[in-house]
């Protein structure tokens, strides 16, 4: 079975786009955060992409197919590839894309579950079997993609460690947490929990994990659940988790929960350009096989 990754890289980057004064930051960073998608901005060495540090822990991680979900105006990203892929330059990865198309009724994309399934429905060969999905502005370790790919469950998703998050504690208070049962599979995803959401989930389990948007499905299992989730009630998108949590109302036990205590690396605002220029320079020590 060929081992796949989606990477979701769709999105507007609104927050990204933001102006932020006094930042400590190269002009064509700047400029590449105000015009490119964000797992494109050249934060790495020589100007290497996060998405480009992702697709070498895939091929690290003995990963075949990539197929990269764009936003339709993304004029960049898919001709830069397909260049790579030409002149060898991309660790023998096969690499394909979709477009998150956008309603006419709608300026923006319609969100993670939206461009899952169009993702899937513009490639038939990915309506079967599993493949992991991942961020484009994220960076996951290559021991996470393998606990996901060669977890025994046929969903699952990486549960991290709050506490091994090196993001400032108001950050990492607003992510989604992770409630799940004894046997580590997953009741339900928690966006903006409460102090007591916390304080119960941690008195059940002794730690808080949180989703960072890592996941292993099957394809043929999930894609009913991504055409049946509806648009949320406040953020106006139809979200990823949510047709999780319609899996597993139908499917109890279907999502295992994988433990895991490391750090990932986030682009969301020009503030984390900085940051995850530093992260990179620390700990990755092969420049050379990006080039």
């Amino acid at each position: 079975m060929k081992k796949r990754i989606l990477i979701l890289a769709g999105g507007v980057a609104s927050r990204m786009k933001k102006v932020v004064e006094g930042l400590d930051i190269e002009n064509e960073l700047i400029k590449q955060a105000d015009t490119l998608t964000k797992g494109m901005i050249g934060v790495g060495s020589h100007g290497k992409s996060l998405i480009d540090y992702q697709l070498y822990n895939a091929y690290k991680a003995s990963f075949n197919d990539i197929l990269i979900l764009l936003h339709p105006n993304d004029f960049f990203t898919q001709e830069y590839y397909e260049e790579k892929m030409l002149k060898n330059e991309i660790w023998g990865l096969n690499i394909k894309f979709a477009r998150q198309n956008i309603p006419s009724e709608r300026e923006k994309p319609s969100g993670t579950a939206d461009a899952v399934l169009q993702a899937l429905k513009q490639h038939s060969e990915w309506q079967t079997g599993k493949l992991l999905i991942l961020n484009s502005d994220n960076l996951y370790s290559t021991k996470a993609l393998n606990f996901l790919w060669n977890s025994d469950a046929d969903n699952a998703l990486i549960s991290y460690d709050r506490d091994a998050l090196k993001f400032p504690i108001e950050r990492i208070q607003a992510f989604a947490v992770i409630k799940s049962d004894n046997e580590g599979y997953l009741i339900k995803i928690i966006e903006k929990p409460d102090e007591t959401v916390i304080n119960e989930i941690l008195a059940t389990t002794g730690r808080i994990g949180v989703s960072m948007n890592a996941f292993k499905i099957s394809a043929e299992q999930m894609l009913p659940y991504l055409e049946s989730t509806d648009y949320h009630p406040v953020r106006n998108e139809k979200e990823l988790p949510v047709s999780v949590g319609l899996c597993i109302a139908d499917n109890p036990k279907s999502f295992y929960c994988i433990p895991l205590s490391e750090n990932v690396p986030d682009l969301t605002s020009k503030n984390d350009l900085k940051i995850v220029q530093e992260y990179l320079i620390n700990n990755f020590s092969f420049e050379n096989d990006l080039d």
